[in-house]
Formats: structure tokens, sequence, C-alpha cells
């Protein structure tokens, strides 16, 4: 057996040139290999209001763990299960499947590498902080993992988006998982969180609105109370940022208080039961789906799963013979069993007006300080048996 003290005996060259190949070895660590999070994107994370450095490494990896996700979505296969499912059939969705396409490529250029300028998207300001007060809000297992803040480059972090697991880790321990391994829930991870508050951002999530209103002649101004209702009737047409869908034609639901109220709260669609059913439910525009950016995340999440793991995670199935039936079906209304999101909120709220919009440079921001696996100490070590070992090798030459 090969001892320091006989590696030491050696003649210089020989014994060096095993030491440096034992490092470079697999099980060494100058050819370990690479963080697959140590990458220096265009766009920066900023800010970092209120979070801790373990918190700004989980952000950082969500992000990462994001772009892996749009980069297998980008290429949309309009026949496919997760088209049809999540953004509706062929002859539903056909005069948004160009919005649908646009939108997936601009999420996918925040993974555009450090000095890739074209296309370049905005630099992300996040924060822990939760300036909006969002993060308590809700009940049971319905309280949101982030939410956006006025359709900017603007993200808080809640409690729960650090209990989140990283993308192959969720991937590997669902897939291994043969009696929830069809559910799609079960692969939610930090990077599908981060994919929906990214579809938030103006510069990115584009949504349309389509309303019917009376003709009028192009050189006059439409007014509701003086134009001819006989009109020729036409659609207009505006473009916005993406916020989030709600369930049309079903009851809303009315929160218990303390006292009596006459609250009614919207059913946001978050989740894959409500984000399939939106996509095939009668009362809802043919462009809910485009509009909503919990639909694009899941979507992304299916079809990284198909190119990781060969197939689809198809459940939960839809089924019902009538709408009614559909519309009585509790446990569909109410989305999946855990919910990472309050559904009787959007998760994009305005900028309070003491909020700093533009974030400062987080000094930890680089992958190598952020996410390197060796930790300081750990690293120290290494450096210090190696200075160790050439010292001894010196030593024994000199003498």
């Amino acid at each position: 057996m090969l001892t320091l003290q006989s590696l030491l005996s050696l003649p210089v060259f020989l014994s060096t040139t095993l030491i440096a190949h034992a490092l470079a070895a697999p099980d060494g660590f100058i050819d370990k290999e690479p963080n697959r999070y140590d990458i220096d994107y265009e766009a920066a994370l900023l800010g970092g209001d209120g979070c801790n450095n373990k918190q700004l490494k989980m952000i950082r990896e969500g992000f990462v763990d994001m772009n892996q996700l749009f980069k297998a979505a980008v290429q949309v296969d309009w026949d496919g299960d997760p088209e049809h499912e999540f953004f509706g059939a062929p002859e539903r969705i056909q005069n948004y499947t160009m919005l649908i396409e646009a939108n997936l490529l601009r999420a996918s250029q925040y993974a555009n590498l450090k000095g890739n300028t074209e296309n370049r998207k905005p630099d992300i300001h996040v924060r822990c902080d939760d300036p909006n007060d969002q993060c308590g809000d809700g009940d049971g297992d319905g309280k949101h993992v982030a939410y956006n803040i006025g359709n900017e480059p603007h993200i808080n972090f809640c409690r729960r988006y650090f209990k989140l697991d990283p993308l192959d880790q969720r991937v590997l321990e669902a897939t291994l998982d043969e009696d929830n391994d069809m559910k799609l829930m079960r692969y939610y991870n930090r990077g599908a969180a981060w994919a929906r508050q990214v579809m938030h951002i103006s510069a990115v999530g584009q949504a349309i609105v389509e309303k019917v209103v009376p003709g009028i002649d192009s050189n006059s101004t439409y007014n509701p109370n003086t134009t001819n209702l006989n009109s020729e009737w036409t659609t207009r047409i505006s473009m916005g940022a993406m916020n989030t869908s709600f369930l049309a034609g079903v009851k809303n639901d009315h929160p218990k208080t303390n006292g009596p109220n006459n609250i009614q709260t919207l059913n946001y669609v978050y989740g894959a039961k409500r984000a399939k059913l939106l996509a095939v439910f009668p009362t809802q525009m043919p462009y809910d789906t485009a509009n909503n950016a919990e639909n694009y995340a899941l979507y992304a999440l299916a079809r990284y799963v198909m190119k990781t793991q060969g197939f689809y995670p198809i459940k939960p199935i839809l089924q019902y013979s009538s709408e009614m039936a559909l519309l009585s079906d509790k446990d569909v209304l109410d989305g999946d069993d855990k919910q990472n999101a309050c559904l009787q909120k959007s998760d994009v709220v305005p900028r309070n007006r003491g909020t700093n919009f533009v974030g400062e440079a987080i000094e930890s921001a680089s992958p190598s300080s952020m996410l390197g696996l060796l930790s300081t100490r750990t690293s120290s070590a290494y450096l210090l048996v190696y200075g160790g070992l050439v010292y001894a090798l010196v030593s024994s030459w000199l003498a």
C-alpha cells in the first residue's frame, strides 16, 4: 500500500506526478464535475432585501432551474398532450399560438450567458422582506411561495419558497415514487415557482384581451352613450402585462370573517387542476390560458420531465360528463392537494409607494460565491492539504 511516507521517499518528479494525478482523479477535486448552478448569465439578480446568504443561494438556484425549464419548453409542439392540456385544443387556441410561442421565447432568453446581449432581459430585483405583506395570506395549505411586484422585474420570495426542492432533486424523487410519478404537481420545485413569477414581468409575458364593441367611423371616437348600436360590430384588441386568470362561471368564494361581510373573492388559477380547467371550460375565453402565468410554468415543467424522463406526468386527468358535473366537483374547483399560492389572491401586486424599485448589486451574487458546492472552510482545507504535500516534497528534495 502506498503511504505518504513511501510516497515522499520517491523521486520528486515521480511523487509530484502521482499526487497531481490523485488530485485530478474523479475522487479528487481538480477536475470535479462543475457545479450545474455555476453559470454567469447576462441578466443579474439584484437587491436581496431581507434575504440571508442561504436564501440568496436558493433563489439563485431556482433562477438557474427556471432557465432549464424554459429551455425545454421553447420548441412548442401543438400536437402534443401538454400543449392541449395547458393551452387548449388547436381549434380553440389557434389565434393565440404565436403569442404563446413569443412569451416562451422571451422567458427562455433569461438563459443568455454573460456577454450575449441580444434580446437581453432586465435584471431582476429579488427580496425576502415581504413589502406588500402577502406571504401570510390564505388558509390551510394555500399561501403564496412568491409574488411579483407591479409587473416589474421585481419578485418577493416567501418562506414557502425555501421549503421547495431544487429541480433535479424533485424530479428524481417524484420519478422514483411509483404511486405518484404521473402526478405533475409532485414535480413542483423552485424553478417552477420562478417560472410563474418571470411570466408576470411585462418585458416577458404579454397578455391579450379582446372585446367586441360597436363599429365606429375611423374619424370618430367611441362613446358607449352615443354610438349607434345598430352599426357593425368590431373586435377591439388590447395588449398588456400578464397577470393571473380566474375561473369564470363558478361561484366566487366568500371568506369567513369575525363579523358580517359582503366580500367576494375570485377563484384564481393556480395548480394543474385549475390550469387544465382553464383550457377546456366553456365559460373561459380561448385566450385565458395564454394570459395565465401558471399555465406557462406548468407546461414548461411537463416538457422538462418529458425531456429528461421520457414520459408525460398526465395527472390530474379531468373527467366529467357535463358542465354541471364539473361545476359541482368540489375537488376540481378546490385545486390540488398542496397549494403553492393563495387561490383567492393574485400573485401580482402594485408596488407600494415606499418600496424601492431598483435593487442594489448583491455582493455575493456571482455564481462562484453564491453557489459553490465547497464552503470556504472546505476549500481552505483542500488548499492546506495540497500546500502541506508540496512543502513535504520540497523538504524531502532539499534533504
